[in-house]
């Protein structure tokens, strides 16, 4: 059962890794295509697609979301009470510092009902980044990082379902909350469990949904000659910052002090500097970011600056986190 387990593991995270570098690539195109002739074609061409892919396409990612969520909690770390705390009690430090940080910089402007936005965490860029390290990273570290990713979406669809539901059309309603309660809730069927339902649902996620979302909605306008003035402007300072020391800020601390406390229980073999590196790999997030800020702000020169602040964003937090786990973490036994 164990060894079935940790294959299951491996396929999963190897999978999210190759998601990470499709949502990558998917990214990297819409940006040349933003800041190319073929722009206006490009949009022409997908327009009337837009609300198959940023909803219904959606709908299965958040289905997923919603069925990892559930076999997290009856199967995975978040069975054990406190061996959940750890990662759970991290998360909401990586979701609050950000905010904090992004209102404090915007607050009494427009852009501040966008303070969800720097929150949530790919899990596909940032077990794409930590596979970079290989062997060195040891597996209690993944399973950290798993674990906070799938509870920080957990706590993102929340929030969606709390502040943004007045902006959600009856569709993105059954989309979103309505595909994750499902999820949820779903009986467990011996001839088809809902292993068996990931594993059809997750390459079609990882490998076509999401990277179609960037590919469609990342898309961001550059200009080089006032490119300093874009990033350090409120909307897109405020993201980066947000991300970048919000995330390892409150995912360490907060994870710091339950363990001090007394209430979570910090796995023997992972270091909070490592731990802080994982930290920083959570500031890359892309998809539910960008699905907030459609929520959250209708003036397209705000969008445009998220669009940027993540973009640098999640560049800023990977270079940091892997620089942080190259020096720190301890390669497995």
């Amino acid at each position: 059962m164990r060894k079935r387990v940790a294959d299951s593991f491996r396929k999963f995270v190897a999978l999210e890794s190759g998601g990470g570098i499709a949502l990558v690539l998917a990214s990297v195109v819409a940006l040349v295509i933003a800041n190319t002739p073929v722009n206006t074609h490009f949009h022409k061409a997908i327009d009337p697609y837009h609300s198959l892919t940023s909803q219904w396409l959606m709908a299965i990612f958040f289905f997923l979301v919603g069925l990892e969520i559930r076999n997290e909690i009856r199967f995975g770390e978040m069975r054990n009470p406190k061996n959940a705390a750890f990662p759970i009690i991290a998360a909401l430090g990586g979701m609050a510092a950000p905010a904090l940080i992004f209102l404090l910089i915007n607050r009494g402007t427009t852009a501040a009902s966008a303070w969800a936005v720097p929150m949530p965490t790919d899990i596909a860029l940032a077990l794409g980044a930590l596979a970079l390290l290989g062997s060195r990273i040891d597996t209690s570290l993944k399973i950290f990082l798993l674990t906070l990713a799938i509870a920080d979406d957990l706590f993102s669809i929340v929030i969606i379902g709390i502040f943004y539901s007045n902006e959600l059309s009856l569709g993105k309603v059954f989309s979103t909350i309505g595909v994750v309660f499902v999820a949820l809730v779903m009986p467990e069927i011996k001839r088809f469990p809902t292993t068996t339902l990931i594993r059809i649902i997750h390459p079609w996620s990882a490998l076509l949904v999401i990277p179609l979302f960037a590919l469609t909605n990342i898309g961001v306008e550059l200009d080089f000659g006032n490119i300093w003035e874009s990033i350090s402007s409120p909307v897109s300072s405020g993201i980066i910052l947000g991300r970048v020391l919000g995330k390892i800020i409150g995912i360490t601390l907060f994870a710091w002090l339950a363990s001090q406390i007394g209430i979570a229980r910090k796995p023997s073999s992972v270091s909070f500097l490592e731990i802080s590196g994982v930290a920083a790999l959570a500031g890359m997030g892309l998809t539910v970011s960008l699905f907030i800020a459609e929520l959250a702000i209708t003036d397209e020169i705000i969008i445009q600056q998220i669009k940027l602040g993540l973009v640098v964003g999640a560049l800023i937090s990977a270079v940091i986190g892997l620089l942080i786990l190259a020096r720190f973490a301890k390669a497995q036994d």
